[in-house]
C-alpha cells in the first residue's frame, strides 16, 4: 500500500506549514488607545529526506478592496480602489537575506520561528462582502535552488478589535426612550445595553399605556440596520458612498397576560403601573458575518448598526398609527466567540453565561456602596462610635486620640516668657541652674495633675462626665507617679490593636475601640480657663490658676535676688528687653 503523500516513484514530498499561535490578532479600545499586538508562530519543513535550501522568507500581507456604482450620473460608473496597504517580509533563512548558495539539510522535521508587530491603530479585518473588504494573509516560501520547485504555505489571520478591557468590566450602557407619542400613547422602551456579540440577541423592554379611549396596540416590530460608508480617491477627489441594508427583522404581537392594573387596595403604585403594558421583545442576530458584519470605522470602510423598533397602534377612526424609534446599537466581534474559516459564528451559552457571571464578580467585589452596613447614619442606628462627638458610650470618637491633660496641658502652661527673659539676660542662652529649676517645677504640676488614662478613672452613669470636675481626684491619687501611657496593659492589649481583621469582619464590626469613656460636655468645656497667650515682645501673659500664679511669682522673685538692678520689676525688665 502506498504511503499517503507519495509521489510517482513512491517517495514523499516535503511539506511546509505555516503554524501560527493564535489565528487572531485581538486589539483592544479604539485605535487611539490600544496597545501594539503581536502575531507570532512557526514555520515548520518536514522533509522525508536530505534537500538543499538557498532561502527561506515568511511575509505578512494586507489587501483592501472598495468598489460600487454611481448612480448620480446617466450612466453608472464603476469605482474601484484595490491596493496593498501592508507588506512586511521576514527573512527566516539566512537571516541577513543575502543568498549566496544553497546549503544542505538533513531529513526530518525543521522548525523556524516568527514574529510580526502590528501598531495599534491597525484596520481590522472586514470580510462577509463580496465587494468591500479588508483581509490579512501569511505566506511562506522556500528556495530550493536550480531546477528543484518552490515550495510555498498561506494562511489567512483575521484581526479583530473588540471593546476596550477598561469597558468590558464597566455597567452596561443602558438606552431608556421614554416620553408622549401625539397624545395617544405614553411608552417606555428600554434596550439594555449598547454593546452586542456578533450572533447573540437583542432584547428589548417595552412599557406602553394608551392614553386615549379606543386606541388598541397591535403589532410590534424590531429590525437591525447596517449602514455602509465607503470612501475612495476617484479623479483626484475624495468621493464616498452610502447604503442602508436590513440584515434581520421581527415582527409580533404582544404575549398573552401582558396587561398590568393596580390591584385594590394599593394606594402607592408606579406611575407606570396602572393600566399598562409591560412585555418584552427579543431579535436574533444573524450568526455569519455574510449576513452581518461588526461595527466598523475605518479610512475607506465604516459600518454601523441602528436598531429600530414600531409600535403600530388602531385608532378609533380606522387608520393605524406607527411609533417608531431609533437606538444605536455598537456589534463587535469576541475573541472568546471568533468566527471560523466560512465566517459563520458559532454562539456557545456557557462562554457566554461564564463572561456574564465574571463581569457580574468584578462588578460586585468590593461591594459598592450602597451595600455598606455602616451606610444609614440617622435611622435604627447608634451614631455612638463612629460619629464625632459621640454620645454616651461612645467608644471611637476622637476623644480617645485628642491630648488633654497629659499631652497639650504641658506646653502650654509652660512659662514660655520668663525662659526667653533667661536667655536675654545671660547672652548666652539659659543656665543649667534654670533649666533644672524649671524641669523641677514641671514635675511637680503633672505630679498634681489629673492623667486622662489613669487607673483611677471612673465611668460615669448619671448626666455628668468624668471631666466635669477637673480638681476631682482622689488624695491619695495626687501623689502617684506620672503613668505611663503605652505601658498600661489594663488599657490597652496591643496584641489585639495590632491584628488585621479580614475584609467581611471589617465591615461587618461596628468602629468601636477599647476606649469607653465620655466626652466632656459643652458646659464643662466652655467653663475651663483659656489657654494662656505667650507672645515673647510684650511679655505678658494671663495664669491659667491660682497654683500656676504662685509658681511664676517664686521663680521672678528668685531671677530678681540675681540681678544687678533690684530698683527694676520683673514685668518691666521683660517689657524693656
Amino acid at each position: 500500500m502506498p504511503r499517503t503523500g507519495a509521489g510517482v516513484f513512491g517517495a514523499s514530498k516535503p511539506v511546509l506549514e505555516i503554524i501560527p499561535t493564535s489565528p487572531f490578532v485581538v486589539f483592544y479600545g479604539e485605535p487611539s488607545e490600544s496597545q501594539d499586538a503581536d502575531l507570532t508562530g512557526k514555520l515548520v519543513l518536514t522533509s522525508p529526506e536530505s534537500m538543499s535550501v538557498k532561502a527561506i522568507k515568511i511575509t505578512l500581507t494586507g489587501l483592501r478592496k472598495v468598489s460600487w456604482s454611481t448612480t448620480q450620473t446617466v450612466t453608472p460608473q464603476p469605482v474601484l480602489n484595490k491596493a496593498r496597504f501592508l507588506h512586511t517580509t521576514l527573512n527566516l533563512f539566512p537571516a541577513d537575506g543575502k543568498v549566496s548558495k544553497a546549503h544542505k539539510i538533513n531529513a526530518g522535521r525543521h522548525e523556524w520561528d516568527f514574529k510580526f508587530t502590528f501598531p495599534g491603530n491597525t484596520e481590522e479585518s472586514v470580510e462577509g462582502i463580496g465587494t468591500n473588504w479588508i483581509v490579512y494573509n501569511l505566506s511562506a516560501s522556500v528556495e530550493r535552488g536550480y531546477i528543484s520547485k518552490q515550495l510555498t504555505a498561506s494562511s489567512h489571520i483575521r484581526v479583530i478589535r473588540t471593546l476596550g478591557r477598561d469597558l468590558m468590566e464597566s455597567m452596561p450602557m443602558e438606552q431608556i426612550n421614554e416620553d408622549i407619542w401625539a397624545s395617544k400613547l405614553a411608552y417606555k422602551i428600554t434596550v439594555p445595553q449598547k454593546n452586542y456579540i456578533v450572533g447573540t440577541s437583542i432584547t428589548a423592554d417595552f412599557v406602553l399605556i394608551p392614553l386615549r379611549k379606543g386606541v388598541e396596540i397591535t403589532t410590534i416590530k424590531m429590525e437591525l440596520i447596517e449602514s455602509r460608508q465607503l470612501f475612495c480617491d476617484y479623479a483626484g477627489r475624495r468621493i464616498s458612498h452610502q447604503h442602508d441594508l436590513v440584515v434581520v427583522h421581527k415582527e409580533g404581537t404582544m404575549p398573552d397576560n401582558n396587561e398590568h392594573r393596580v390591584p385594590n387596595g394599593v394606594e402607592h403604585a408606579d406611575e407606570l403601573f396602572d393600566e399598562s403594558h409591560r412585555f418584552k421583545m427579543s431579535i436574533d442576530l444573524p450568526k455569519s458575518l455574510k449576513n452581518c458584519r461588526q461595527s466598523v470605522d475605518t479610512e475607506n470602510i465604516r459600518l454601523t448598526h441602528k436598531l429600530r423598533l414600531y409600535v403600530n397602534l388602531h385608532n378609533p377612526e380606522g387608520h393605524t398609527s406607527q411609533l417608531l424609534v431609533k437606538n444605536h446599537v455598537h456589534l463587535f466581534i469576541s475573541p472568546n466567540l471568533p468566527p471560523n474559516e466560512d465566517q459563520s459564528v458559532v454562539v456557545d451559552h456557557n462562554v457566554i453565561n461564564s463572561q456574564a457571571m465574571q463581569d457580574e464578580v468584578n462588578q460586585n467585589a468590593p461591594p459598592t456602596y450602597g451595600l455598606h452596613q455602616l451606610d444609614e447614619l440617622y435611622e435604627d442606628i447608634d451614631p455612638s462610635g463612629f460619629m464625632t462627638p459621640g454620645g454616651r458610650g461612645s467608644l471611637g470618637n476622637s476623644g480617645a486620640n485628642t491630648p488633654f491633660y497629659g499631652h497639650s496641658r504641658s506646653g502650654s502652661t509652660d512659662d514660655l516668657s520668663s525662659l526667653n527673659a533667661v536667655a536675654n539676660e545671660t547672652g548666652g542662652g539659659a543656665s543649667a541652674s534654670a533649666l533644672s529649676h524649671r524641669l523641677h517645677n514641671l514635675s511637680m504640676n503633672d505630679n498634681g495633675r489629673s492623667s486622662r488614662f489613669a487607673p483611677y478613672r471612673q465611668h460615669s452613669s448619671g448626666g455628668s462626665t468624668p471631666h466635669s470636675a477637673p480638681h476631682s481626684v482622689p488624695e491619695d491619687a495626687q501623689h502617684q507617679p506620672p503613668l505611663n501611657y503605652f505601658s498600661n496593659t489594663d488599657a490597652y492589649d496591643m496584641e489585639a490593636l495590632t491584628r488585621t481583621p479580614s475584609y467581611n469582619t471589617a465591615v461587618r464590626t461596628p468602629a468601636r475601640t477599647p476606649i469607653s469613656e465620655d466626652l466632656p460636655t459643652y458646659d464643662t468645656a466652655i467653663s475651663r480657663p483659656s489657654s494662656p497667650s505667650h507672645t515673647p515682645s510684650s511679655g505678658t501673659r494671663t495664669p491659667r490658676t491660682l497654683n500656676t500664679l504662685s509658681e511664676e511669682t517664686d521663680r521672678n522673685t528668685q531671677m530678681n535676688s540675681r540681678r544687678p538692678s533690684p530698683r527694676a520689676s520683673p514685668r518691666t525688665s521683660d517689657e524693656g528687653r
